[in-house]
């Protein structure tokens, strides 16, 4: 008897949605075990009785070798007396909030799957919505903890009697899959005309793949929301495109039919096949093969092609046959948000597509693909959405916090139960809609894990809606400075306890001073963080209009430095020009920054003569795009002592950059050579900030270390000098991990009772 052992056993992680019962089931029941698993709240619990070494065994099992997709990221196992069972079973779930919960993100079709759907003998040949325990929506159609057909958008279709018999079946893979169904029972495809009027088609997808063939365009819905889709070999179908959807020069997203399709047209490492066959089938940045055999126009001037390969059944359907690359482009008009209702769909995409190919599960949480680049055999993700999120990271913090994120790349972040609950991509905010959906966002997150902070931590812009929204609240208010976030964010995505420099550079965020930050030195240290070096500020004119009209960067630039600018600005209305210069010098509607990112533009308007652009970083990316790798010399640089701060300036820089466009050098020389000079001026910084301050740890973190050459040689630059080098994996280094980085800011400032109320001024400790 004293061999008899009973537990019980609590895991919590990506528990739900996995297979997890039923895997818990069949390893209890071969090691001769008895008792019961079910879901509870957003945990699995079960009680596991018998001998020691099957117990033992079975945890074993369990934790080495869990099910396909799981990630089990704690376990309290509790002794009992023994009891004994007859059998093991799997019970009715509970909903017991006290529980830390995760929420299991969308699944890419699994191989046992594909072959079901392309089986003529299988009873879901050709069926689009076949899944199982291990593939398939989950995030998206989930209405409610714990993760039953009950409480998601399946609800609405009943089992068959052959998919019951597989529900129940402990020998099926399809043992207690949540979103079983097929032709007889699940949902169905229709295809609707522009008016969304049905069609008299009895083989949508047929209908479909044939369409596309002939240059038509189409809207697909997916997992998380709405495609367009058109024939990626077919250049009037991608102008069209363009024209409609009103995206002139931004990279398009293209769907291979397989990995050997995708090895035709781009540069596929190792590590690279890895990510775009994994489940979570992100759109993998990955480098265009010369000659390059797809049209110019779906990445123009760029020499890197955003690839991903079929996640759904639908997808692999329609590339049966001859069709090998299609562009899939989120479903919305450039700016807004991604469709996934089909009454809104119907409405924005009337008159950018042609048909609709349209079903019958809802989509209850948007979410559009994720984005990723691998750096030194690493992924690196760039947007975090579909399969990514929600994005589930350690924080230890007793306090329930909620992140509002910026205004940009926009995402939301819920600390709870000592875990940072990170949403998907939410777009920009300063569209109304995307602001809407934003908030319907937070509302549901924080449902599904049955929180409801009392602390709401923000930027420090008062114009974002997300702080006006935090000042309304009846909450304690934490506002974090936008680079501090940034550093915060990387981090505490590798633990990082010790202090650190923070190397932060983007675009834009406020400073404590009121100016517009963005090439900044921080010292972070136990919630608090100092400025100790920036890059020299300039007077900028125009607000947003400077972003979108690099020309007006360049401008200040020059005007900063005396020099006459409207040469050099030739392709812009003079009149224009005049009129920026004499707001500078009347200082009408202008602010003072340290942003690196504007120097990228200037430094683009001036060799690649981009007075304007269409995309977010567009400047920037056509910059980096033309650099000739072999150039390894830099600019002349200044660095100037300011009181207790460090000032890199950009006088000798642009002085020699003039100097190699009056003397005729390319652009991809003077590229390579400004790239450089950043590096050598950064690390020339960072070391007297080491040399002053005795820290060794180094933060990269900011939308512009998404630049695969600064990022690349400044850790190959950093590493020589003996720095230990953070940057950013999982979390966004854009903005898309401003809303992490103030949920670990803001428990950081928390546990150590630093005084950073926003309204009520009292010590966030009592």
């Amino acid at each position: 008897m004293n061999d008899l052992k009973r537990y019980t056993v609590h895991i919590t992680g990506i528990v739900q949605g996995v297979g997890m019962r039923p895997y818990i089931y069949k390893t209890a029941k071969q090691l001769g075990l008895g008792g019961w698993v079910s879901n509870q709240g957003a945990a699995v619990v079960m009680e596991l009785a018998g001998r020691r070494k099957a117990i033992r065994d079975f945890l074993t099992a369990l934790l080495q070798n869990p099910p396909f997709g799981a990630q089990i990221s704690n376990i309290k196992i509790k002794p009992e007396c023994y009891k004994a069972y007859n059998d093991f079973s799997i019970i009715n779930s509970s909903t017991d909030n006290q529980l830390q919960g995760f929420i299991p993100p969308d699944m890419a079709i699994c191989d046992d799957c594909i072959k079901e759907i392309q089986d003529k003998t299988n009873r879901r040949y050709m069926y689009p919505f076949t899944n199982c325990t291990s593939c398939g929506p989950r995030y998206s159609i989930i209405k409610n903890l714990p993760y039953d057909r009950v409480n998601t958008s399946m609800s609405a279709f009943e089992m068959c009697s052959k998919c019951r018999s597989e529900y129940e079946s402990p020998d099926n893979r399809r043992f207690h899959a949540q979103t079983n169904c097929c032709p007889d029972c699940g949902p169905k495809l229709t295809l609707l005309d522009c008016k969304g009027r049905p069609l008299d088609s009895i083989h949508p997808i047929e209908t479909v793949r044939k369409l596309l063939s002939e240059g038509r365009l189409i809207a697909i819905k997916g997992i998380g929301g709405y495609h367009i889709a058109c024939n990626a070999q077919d250049e009037k179908a991608i102008d069209l495109l363009r024209k409609r959807k009103r995206r002139p020069d931004k990279p398009l997203a293209i769907m291979a039919a397989s990995l050997e399709s995708a090895k035709l047209i781009c540069k596929v490492t190792d590590k690279e096949e890895e990510t775009l066959t994994s489940r979570q089938r992100p759109i993998v940045l990955l480098e265009k093969r010369i000659p390059v055999t797809l049209p110019h126009n779906i990445a123009p001037g760029i020499n890197r092609l955003g690839v991903m390969l079929p996640y759904t059944p639908i997808h692999h359907l329609i590339f049966q046959e001859k069709l090998q690359y299609l562009i899939m482009t989120s479903g919305n008009i450039s700016g807004m948000p991604i469709c996934y209702k089909d009454s809104e769909a119907l409405k924005e995409l009337n008159g950018i597509v042609d048909f609709f190919l349209v079903h019958d599960r809802e989509i209850l949480t948007p979410i559009d693909d994720s984005v990723v680049r691998i750096i030194d055999e690493k992924e690196m993700v760039s947007r975090s959405a579909r399969g990514y999120s929600p994005c589930t990271l350690k924080i230890d913090s007793e306090r329930e916090i909620m992140a509002m994120g910026a205004e940009q790349k926009s995402s939301l972040c819920l600390l709870h139960k000592g875990h940072a609950h990170s949403t998907q991509y939410l777009g920009n905010l300063d569209e109304m809609s995307a602001y809407e959906e934003y908030l319907q966002v937070m509302k549901r997150i924080k449902a599904l894990l049955g929180a409801e902070p009392h602390i709401i931590a923000h930027d420090l812009h008062t114009g974002y809606l997300s702080t006006q929204w935090a000042i309304k609240q009846p909450a304690e208010r934490i506002p974090i400075q936008h680079h501090y976030a940034h550093m915060a964010a990387c981090m505490a995505e590798h633990g990082l306890k010790q202090d650190a420099i923070g190397i932060i550079y983007d675009g834009t965020g406020m400073g404590t001073d009121g100016a517009i930050w963005g090439g900044e030195f921080l010292i972070c240290s136990k919630g608090r963080f100092s400025r100790v070096g920036h890059w020299k500020y300039v007077t900028l004119q125009g607000g947003d209009s400077a972003i979108k009209e690099p020309w007006k960067s360049a401008a200040s630039y020059l005007y900063a430095m005396g020099i006459d600018c409207e040469e050099l600005l030739n392709g812009v209305n003079s009149l224009k020009v005049k009129a920026v210069l004499n707001a500078i010098r009347h200082n009408v509607n202008c602010f003072k920054s340290s942003s690196i990112g504007r120097l990228f533009d200037c430094v683009s308007v001036l060799v690649m003569k981009r007075m304007h652009i269409t995309y977010d970083a567009q400047a920037a990316i056509e910059l980096e795009n033309v650099i000739e790798p072999d150039v390894t010399n830099f600019y002349p640089y200044c660095i100037d002592e300011k009181g207790e701060n460090l000032e890199i300036g950009y006088e000798e820089i642009l002085s020699g950059i003039l100097r190699d466009i009056k003397d005729g050098k390319t652009a991809s020389y003077i590229s390579a050579k400004f790239h450089n000079t950043v590096c050598e001026a950064t690390i020339d910084c960072v070391c007297r900030i080491r040399n002053k301050y005795s820290i060794n740890n180094i933060v990269l973190s900011g939308g512009v270390f998404e630049n695969v050459y600064l990022l690349i040689n400044m850790k190959r630059r950093l590493k020589e000098r003996g720095f230990h080098i953070y940057h950013n994996m999982k979390i966004p280094a854009n903005d898309g991990g401003i809303a992490f980085g103030q949920a670990a800011a803001a428990a950081q400032m928390v546990k150590e009772g630093i005084y950073v109320s926003g309204s009520s001024g009292k010590d966030l400790n009592h």
